[in-house]
């Protein structure tokens, strides 16, 4: 019995952490406010389509973000993002030089040392969904792009974090690097690069 016990009472308390952190899609209990990038549950993965056979895919993994939100008037929230173009994690399983030479060659990262995405209009589509537009900035050039966004959830207040409230949201969009002047490896790299990008912020303070 008792080690029936033993092995019970574990699940059990998992079970019950769990439901209290669990985020709800509402925004009625969710702080107004400025919130940071959250950066271990951050993530941006992009893909292109290699030779038309398969969607080459990489993240860059050093970024941050500020987010002003506003849950009672999401259109006047807004958003800010910077991305270390060099800081890419492809896996390449043979050359340790691989992620050098695409935040290089075919980010420019080395010549333009930062990725800039800041918003300059939100549009909800529905209750939780929404575009985020703004203007981004890579090699050197800046050009408007349009994200679809889902709100994903809340929590309140999370232990985690002091009881501050978190939120998380999903992006896509898709962007034509040519249009920033990145044309390197056109014969076998898609103009089209697919943006993926999972966040959640915690409240500042």
């Amino acid at each position: 019995m008792r080690q029936l016990a033993a092995l019970v009472l574990p699940l059990a308390l998992v079970g019950s952490c769990t439901s209290m952190i669990q985020a709800k899609q509402t925004l009625q209990t969710v702080g107004s406010g400025q919130y940071t990038l959250e950066k271990p549950h951050g993530s941006i993965v992009w893909r292109v389509m290699h030779m038309g056979l398969s969607h080459y895919t990489a993240r860059l993994t050093d970024w941050d973000a500020t987010l002003d939100f506003d849950p009672k008037n999401p259109a006047a929230s807004h958003i800010k993002a910077i991305i270390n173009p060099l800081s890419v994690s492809a896996e390449h399983p043979t050359d340790k030089d691989w992620n050098r030479h695409i935040g290089e060659d075919f980010l420019l990262g080395k010549e333009f040392p930062q990725i800039v995405f800041e918003s300059t209009k939100v549009e909800p589509t529905g209750e939780f969904t929404g575009k985020v537009t703004g203007n981004l900035s890579f090699a050197g050039m800046t050009h408007p792009v349009t994200l679809d966004v889902t709100y994903n959830g809340a929590i309140a207040s999370s232990p985690f974090f002091g009881g501050r409230s978190l939120v998380g949201f999903s992006a896509r969009g898709v962007i034509k690097r040519s249009e920033w002047g990145v044309t390197n490896y056109a014969s076998i790299v898609s103009d089209d690069v697919e943006i993926i990008i999972e966040a959640e912020f915690v409240k500042a303070g």
